[in-house]
C-alpha cells in the first residue's frame, strides 16, 4: 500500500507539473498575440510612366536584358533601410514586397519597356537570348535623416552596358536622384521613394539606349577592336 500510495503522489505530482506548464505556455501565447507590435506594411514602387510614342533609334531593334542587381551592404533586405549619419537602421513596421534587388530589377525591367526605347526589355532570369545585357548595381536605396525633420530619400544605380555576343563592355551608366517625402510617415516616404526610383529608372533608360545606339551604328571591325 505504501508502494502504491508513493506512486500515486509521483502521478499526482506529474499532473500538477503538466497542468502549470501547460498554463504557463498558454500565457506566453497570449502574450504574442496580443502583442502591441504592429504588423509590418508592404510597399511596393510602381514603373515610371509610359512613354507616348516610341523612339525609332538603332536601339529600338534591340533586346536587353536586365541583370539582377547586386546591392550594398545592409540594403539587400526587404526592409526599409533608414540612414542617420553612419548608422544604419530600419524602420519598424515596414518592408518593400520583395527584396531590393527584386524591387529594382522589377522597376527597371517595367520602366525600361514602357519607354519603347528597346524592342524588348526582359529579366536576366528569362533567359530571353539577347543582344545587349545592363549590369546593375544599387549604390543607395535609404532614406536619410537630419534632425526630426522628414527624410531625404536617395537612390542611386549604376548600369554596366555589356554587348553579350563577346561579353564587352560598351559604357558605365550612372543615375542618382534625392527626394524630400513631404511628411515623417511611412506613406510620405514610400512616394518619395517611388518618384526617386522612377527618375533613376527614367535616366538610366535614356542613357542605356543612347549607349548602345551610338554601339550598334559604329562599324563591326571597330567594336571587335574595341571588344
Amino acid at each position: 500500500m505504501k508502494k502504491h500510495s508513493g506512486v500515486a503522489s509521483l502521478t499526482a505530482v506529474s499532473r500538477w507539473l503538466g497542468i502549470a506548464a501547460f498554463s504557463a505556455l498558454c500565457s506566453a501565447c497570449g502574450s504574442l498575440l496580443e502583442s502591441d507590435i504592429p504588423a509590418a506594411s508592404r510597399y511596393v514602387i510602381a514603373a515610371a510612366p509610359a512613354a507616348a510614342a516610341a523612339t525609332n533609334s538603332a536601339a529600338s531593334s534591340v533586346d536587353l536584358s536586365i541583370g539582377r542587381p547586386d546591392v550594398a551592404p545592409g540594403l539587400d533586405t526587404n526592409r526599409v533601410a533608414v540612414l542617420r549619419g553612419r548608422q544604419l537602421d530600419y524602420f519598424r513596421a515596414a518592408q518593400w514586397g520583395g527584396s531590393v534587388a527584386e524591387v529594382t530589377q522589377a522597376l527597371l525591367v517595367n520602366s525600361f519597356q514602357g519607354q519603347q526605347l528597346f524592342r524588348s526589355v526582359t529579366s536576366e532570369q528569362a533567359r530571353v537570348s539577347g543582344d545587349y545585357m545592363l549590369d546593375v548595381e544599387v549604390r543607395d536605396f535609404q532614406a536619410e535623416y537630419a534632425g526630426d525633420a522628414a527624410p531625404q530619400i536617395r537612390v542611386t544605380i549604376v548600369g554596366r552596358v555589356i554587348r553579350i555576343n563577346d561579353r564587352a563592355l560598351v559604357d558605365t551608366l550612372t543615375a542618382t536622384a534625392r527626394k524630400p517625402a513631404g511628411e515623417n510617415r511611412m506613406n510620405s516616404v514610400a512616394a518619395a521613394f517611388e518618384t526617386a526610383g522612377q527618375q533613376v529608372a527614367l535616366e538610366l533608360a535614356k542613357q542605356a539606349a543612347a549607349a548602345v545606339a551610338k554601339d550598334k551604328e559604329r562599324p563591326k571591325e571597330e567594336r571587335r577592336a574595341a571588344g
